[in-house]
């Protein structure tokens, strides 16, 4: 499993789109932190410096993380399924190890992607919160769960980087609405997706780390009954 962990992850840091997506991360949470952390009105508005200088990178999550990660892994498992490159695969090792690493490479890409841009923020502003990262881990898992059982669950290529599109679009629309709507409707998602990280809310993290192990569940279920 090790080395399909290791092989997805090297095949994510050498794109051109991680590169500029990370690019982009870095350079716009980065920027946000030193602008709020040298601002006076920002930091008395928000009552707390935690909340203005990482706010830049969780705003990029809120909105974009969903499509990013969609983008860059939608096609994390089917791909090999077209190329035929995932019966090499199960000869060496299980097909929940496949899924389970798979799951593990995408999540620890971005995992580092907030973490170097987490310390470079902390460095800058010679500030250090960890739970804000806590939250946006969570959020991430969530989203990488979602990638591999899609890429699971529809076999062709061609139909998960439009789903993936419309999806990463999509989604984060709906989990901010149901964060200021009162309905029951919008009560229900805002249990169900992570995007409770705008409000600093830490009551549903659990709930969200039960989600993400029944999306794996579902995607080992399926991929084992495949015939590859």
């Amino acid at each position: 499993m090790f080395g399909i962990v290791l092989k997805e992850y090297l095949g994510l840091i050498k794109g051109v789109k991680s590169f500029l997506v990370i690019l982009f991360v870095t350079s716009v949470s980065i920027w946000a932190a030193q602008y709020a952390s040298s601002s006076t009105f920002l930091t008395e508005a928000s009552g707390d410096s935690q909340g203005t200088e990482l706010a830049g990178l969780s705003f990029i999550f809120i909105l974009f993380g969903a499509l990013f990660i969609y983008i860059l892994s939608h096609d994390i498992v089917n791909r090999d399924i077209e190329l035929q490159r995932i019966r090499l695969l199960i000869t060496k090792t299980s097909r929940k190890n496949v899924i389970v690493g798979k799951f593990i490479s995408v999540f620890s890409f971005w995992a580092s992607v907030t973490l170097i841009t987490f310390v470079c923020i902390s460095i800058s502003t010679q500030t250090f919160y960890i739970a804000p990262l806590i939250l946006l881990w969570v959020f991430i898992a969530f989203h990488s769960g979602v990638a591999i059982m899609m890429s699971t669950i529809i076999t062709k290529h061609s139909y998960t980087v439009l789903i993936s599109l419309i999806g990463g679009l999509v989604i984060p629309g709906v989990g901010i609405w149901s964060l200021f709507n009162k309905s029951v409707i919008a009560k229900v998602l805002n249990y169900a997706l992570p995007y409770y990280i705008a409000m600093d809310d830490y009551r549903f993290i659990a709930l969200t780390v039960v989600e993400v192990a029944i999306m794996l569940i579902i995607s080992i279920i399926v991929f084992e009954r495949k015939e590859l």
